[in-house]
């Protein structure tokens, strides 16, 4: 059987799990009859840690979940650096963790070249996946897919179509996304925005860019920030006394956002694609915390968020494809089951995942979640949307 070793932690993980195996030896690295090597890439130190470690909790946890299982067959720059290293010196066989969507697009000429199963449950954008990379598999929405419908099914189902529309978005990639989504938004809505602000990446005063939004009148502002940046303009929307409906794209679904901004996050809505964490209801929310308190302890139950989530998915659906190859166990078997996966279901955590010929991304359906800043937890909004 192949065993699933403990994760490394460095700047970037190199989150080394090892499965237990039982099938003949395979030729490529990573794979031996006792062992199969995994490897991640994903933040641990500075403000990016809060989403890394949630992360390297749960695949820790899938580790020691697939370990007392039997293991898989069992029947009854720094980023690019740290790449490197899990394929040269720890000999990874697939990548369960990509870090940012910069970082990932750093590193996709490695994957490409070396030919490497990789799931993206990070940051999806578009250029991951148009035009298709042969083993990379990406789950979950663009900023620009989950905005747009979210946004969207917010002004039709609350009829706020009368609205004077405002945008206060960060200028780079990733408000390029929101601003997308935005925009698409508007227009399939007929509507038209009434402002459009950004702001430098590392701003800690929006006064500025709330007082323009306020002065134009908007009723309606998506406030595109990540943790911080959202919390501030939230609380600058608040004491500026706005009556506004508020909308954020799912890097604010976490509870820092919550804690920094106190009651003025009250009220929020967030497009996203997983549901909140704390709702253990749904099965497959319920079965990770149960897990994580098995082999962890209530601090690493509380620590987790959507990356959690997210992350889960991404290793089930690698599971998944394992043991589909757990007699022939080679990259290429496995990069063939994950494009031939269909309606892969998660229990509840993400709508079905369908690949296929040229298809790298799925799981885009988003939902509309709301934060309830005086239970310190965000809750449903409505349930999966369509992703148009």
């Amino acid at each position: 059987m192949r065993t699933l070793q403990k994760l490394t932690q460095r700047f970037c993980l190199g989150a080394l799990a090892t499965l237990t195996f039982g099938s003949a030896l395979a030729a490529d690295p990573g794979v031996t009859n006792e062992k199969l090597v995994l490897g991640a890439v994903i933040p641990l130190s500075g403000p990016p840690s809060i989403i890394g470690k949630a992360i390297a909790t749960t695949l820790k946890v899938w580790e020691q979940d697939v370990n007392s299982r039997g293991g898989i067959g069992y029947v009854p720059q720094r980023t690019v650096q740290g790449l490197k290293k899990l394929i040269d010196v720890e000999q990874i066989f697939a990548l369960i963790g990509t870090s940012g969507s910069s970082q990932l697009l750093a590193m996709l000429p490695i994957i490409d070249e070396q030919k490497i199963p990789a799931i993206n449950h990070i940051a999806v954008n578009s250029a991951h996946f148009n035009p298709p990379h042969k083993t990379l598999f990406n789950i979950g929405a663009t900023y620009c897919q989950e905005v747009s419908a979210s946004m969207k099914h917010l002004v039709t189902s609350q009829k706020l179509q009368g609205s004077k529309f405002g945008l206060i978005f960060q200028e780079d990639d990733y408000g390029t996304d929101v601003k997308c989504g935005y925009e698409q938004a508007l227009k399939e809505l007929g509507l038209k925005s009434s402002i459009e602000v950004a702001y430098k990446r590392g701003a800690k005063d929006f006064s500025a860019e709330v007082l323009s939004v306020q002065r134009a009148g908007a009723t309606f502002v998506l406030t595109g920030g990540i943790i911080t940046e959202t919390a501030a303009m939230l609380k600058e929307i608040a004491k500026n006394q706005m009556q506004a409906v508020r909308l954020a794209a799912h890097p604010s679904h976490l509870p820092a956002v919550l804690a920094l901004a106190g009651p003025a996050a009250d009220g929020v809505y967030v497009a996203e694609y997983v549901p909140p964490v704390t709702d253990t209801q749904t099965q497959g929310i319920g079965k990770l915390t149960a897990l994580t308190y098995k082999y962890f302890s209530a601090n690493e139950v509380k620590d987790m968020n959507r990356y959690s989530l997210t992350a889960y998915v991404g290793v089930q659906l690698l599971e998944s494809a394992l043991n589909a190859c757990a007699k022939n166990l080679t990259r290429a078997c496995v990069v063939e089951k994950l494009e031939q996966t269909k309606n892969f279901t998660s229990d509840g955590i993400m709508a079905p995942l369908t690949f296929g010929p040229n298809i790298r991304q799925s799981g885009t359906r988003p939902i509309l979640l709301k934060a309830n800043a005086s239970a310190g937890k965000f809750e449903r909004a409505s349930e999966f949307l369509s992703s148009k």
